[in-house]
């Protein structure tokens, strides 16, 4: 019986301290989140004063692999341009230590994500927070996207700049929404709620906020417009409903 009592009480401080060990736990994945978020938004401020007011590329169109990364393809991407601003590496760099790159010493690892278990993890590199590509708009002649201006933003203070993107196997906040698929470029319909509802978002001023899904997109799953408290687009006339995801 002694035995016993011991195991209930044991089970209920368990219980009892789970939930608090969770909420910490929670509390600091999203402190990190906004830290690195942060980090990352001021180096795209800088590059883009030092390079005419262009941002940098949002993604490689050949697709994001090892490969592409690390070659002359990806010298130009974000993911490598930003981190190394810092002092960091690029993810690029990680070629020859994959593992390394899912690790805190990544500047853009996020501990709250639920990456892809290994080997899965190792085939390619997954984001866990991506670039707004609504501010790069395809050309109507080329159907090409042209690189944005940070002169184009109109409302930088209210226009997002990097968001938490979902991962492969992590839960949609809304039915109807396309497949997570951790690529460095996103919008709304891959925002992800990694702490209690909500997830981050960054701004073309450098701060950052923590909001839901349902503050970004309408029951139907659109953006919601006209964009006063969020804008996606260059400015917030533009309808971002309007293209690709």
């Amino acid at each position: 019986m002694e035995i016993l009592v011991v195991v209930v009480i044991v089970l209920v401080l368990a219980a009892i301290a789970f939930p608090v060990f969770s909420s910490i736990r929670n509390r600091s994945n999203k402190a990190e989140a906004l830290d690195r978020m942060r980090q990352v938004t001021a180096s795209l401020l800088t590059y883009a004063a030092q390079n005419d007011g262009d941002f940098p590329m949002e993604s490689i169109a050949e697709g994001n692999t090892w490969a592409t990364t690390s070659g002359p393809l990806g010298e130009k991407a974000w993911f490598n341009v930003l981190p190394r601003m810092v002092g960091h590496k690029g993810v690029g760099d990680y070629l020859p230590d994959r593992t390394s790159y899912y690790s805190k010493g990544n500047l853009l690892f996020l501990p709250g994500a639920k990456y892809p278990a290994a080997p899965k993890r190792l085939k390619r590199p997954y984001f866990a927070f991506a670039m707004n590509t609504k501010l790069q708009r395809k050309d109507p002649t080329t159907k090409l996207k042209n690189a944005a201006k940070l002169s184009q933003i109109t409302m930088p203070a209210r226009t997002i700049a990097f968001l938490e993107s979902g991962l492969p196997g992590e839960v949609r906040p809304m039915s109807g929404l396309p497949r997570y698929e951790g690529e460095p470029k996103t919008s709304a319909r891959s925002f992800v709620e990694r702490y209690s509802g909500q997830g981050v978002l960054t701004f073309l001023d450098g701060h950052a906020e923590t909001v839901g899904v349902r503050d970004l997109l309408n029951p139907s799953g659109n953006f919601t417009v006209p964009q006063i408290r969020f804008v996606w687009t260059r400015t917030p006339e533009e309808n971002p409903n309007h293209g690709a995801n």
